[in-house]
């Protein structure tokens, strides 16, 4: 399950992340206002930590990884139909907030999931699997924006948040409140 969320979530952040001016620009949105725009979206990058922080204890780990997949899912695609400059901030602040945020949860939530005599190696071979996807992601992404369009982008990387959705949502154990020694069993 992990090794599938840590393939899948790298499409969220770096499928959106690192591509923003180049998206925007690709729906026609002139170089100087896609730079500005990905500036704003990326000043809202501490919000995703911040609530991270603020709700790691306080709700289910497994839940905010699953509600930050969907936002980001969601928000993705209404991004990517976005024309107006206020709906693309919007929504590109809120791919960009879950993506943080999801970020701040899931390398909390892996390493409980582990007994500790195998907890360093057993994260980082789980997250190894998102350094894979990231070598790929990036030439997915290309291809897809020159063949068929930001649309297809979205598509793409909607259906990986909806992959961790499922893998999160259905095998992920809940961890908050719940003793290490009852979790890595």
């Amino acid at each position: 399950m992990l090794s599938m969320f840590n393939f899948f979530q790298t499409f969220g952040v770096y499928g959106f992340g690192a591509w923003v001016p180049v998206l925007l620009y690709s729906k026609g949105i002139t170089i100087t206002h896609s730079l500005f725009y990905t500036m704003v979206i990326a000043f809202t990058t501490p919000l995703g930590a911040l609530g991270a922080m603020c709700c790691a204890e306080r709700l289910q780990r497994k839940w905010q990884l699953v509600g930050c997949a969907l936002a980001v899912a969601v928000a993705g695609v209404l991004f990517g139909l976005a024309r107006e400059p206020l709906l693309i901030v919007l929504f590109g602040g809120i791919v960009t907030i879950a993506n943080n945020w999801m970020i701040g949860i899931f390398h909390t939530y892996q390493a409980e999931l582990y007994p500790t005599r195998i907890r360093a190696r057993a994260v980082g071979f789980v997250f190894s699997w998102s350094r894979v996807s990231s070598i790929f992601v990036g030439f997915w992404v290309a291809a897809l924006l020159k063949h068929s369009g930001v649309p297809a982008v979205f598509v793409l990387i909607s259906s990986a948040m909806l992959m961790i959705v499922l893998m999160v949502g259905v095998f992920g154990p809940r961890t908050n409140g719940v003793r290490l020694e009852e979790l890595s069993q």
